[in-house]
């Protein structure tokens, strides 16, 4: 008899789960600090559990969050945004925290058959402390879209990608696309994305502000963000697709991104957005704003 576990990689078992950790840059971060993740929950029991997740750390608090059921033979992407919150550092720290997974036989959660955990690292960078260099920052506050373009990967028209004031974190401009599916009931898929030489040191980071939107009203639904370079993706916010009428990634707020890159290397860095087009129709368009981006690096 199997039990109740989870993922943080869509890696399939019986291969390892490789290690997870999280990065985020301190500089302009709210106080607390609240932590979303994208996990993979499996039920290999024979009988069908319902999964509640939370965690521990140093620090930190953390939600509790009643899933549901889950299907004995089945597992299922979740994106739990603000599962925990702590203090914001007054500088650089690295943590390891514990994420639980707890599964019931019953709808009331009274009945414990397993309980699964698994630590991740939590890397805080403070990017302005004087170790390290900038080498690149695209704010686009000169009103232009400093080298950015957007492409269409799958099923994607009336894309467009210009700089934009409705919304931004440095005054007074932000990278702003647009795309929707001139066909109905469709997987639509676009990406924004610039070519970057990437220094020579030892660390290299890339840190991005995204905010998501999708026009729904029944028509359009963000199923997922991945970011990464090239065809190597380093992270992703949401769920695979699929064509449930629901969201799957937090909108209308402003996410930071920060994730590893390789040095010494010429690379397109990809922001790529995955969405569910039940019904066609330009006015009910998915968009990405992207502002103070940066690449950031030290030995």
């Amino acid at each position: 008899m199997g039990e109740a576990s989870f993922r943080f990689s869509d890696v399939d078992p019986p291969a390892a789960d490789p290690p997870r950790t999280i990065y985020t840059d301190l500089p302009t971060l709210p106080d607390p600090v609240y932590l979303g993740l994208t996990m993979r929950i499996f039920n290999d029991d024979t009988v069908g559990l319902y999964m509640r997740v939370d965690g521990s750390g140093t620090g930190w608090t953390f939600t509790s969050n009643d899933l549901g059921l889950w299907a004995t033979a089945t597992n299922s992407y979740v994106n739990l945004d603000n599962l925990g919150y702590r203090a914001k550092p007054g500088s650089a720290l690295t943590q390891t925290i514990t994420i639980r997974l707890r599964a019931y036989t019953d709808a009331g959660y009274s009945s414990l058959k397993w309980t699964f955990e698994k630590e991740i690292t939590v890397v805080f960078i403070k990017s302005d402390d004087g170790s390290w260099t900038q080498d690149f920052l695209d704010n686009f506050d000169d009103g232009t879209v400093m080298g950015w373009s957007a492409v269409n990967e799958l099923n994607a028209t009336g894309i467009t990608c210009a700089a934009a004031v409705d919304y931004y974190l440095s005054a007074n401009y932000s990278l702003k696309s647009t795309a929707y599916s001139s066909a109905a009931g469709v997987e639509m898929r676009w990406r924004i994305n610039k070519t970057f030489a990437t220094p020579n040191r030892n660390q290299v980071y890339l840190i991005g502000n995204v905010r998501l939107h999708s026009r729904g009203g029944g028509y359009a639904y963000i199923k997922n963000l991945k970011t990464g370079y090239d065809s190597t993706v380093l992270s992703m916010i949401g769920r695979p697709y699929d064509t449930v009428v629901a969201y799957y990634v937090p909108e209308d707020k402003w996410i930071r991104i920060v994730v590893p890159l390789p040095k010494n290397s010429s690379i397109s860095v990809r922001f790529i957005i995955d969405n569910y087009f039940k019904f066609t129709n330009p006015a009910y368009d998915s968009r990405i704003w992207l502002d103070d981006f940066k690449i950031i690096s030290k030995d």
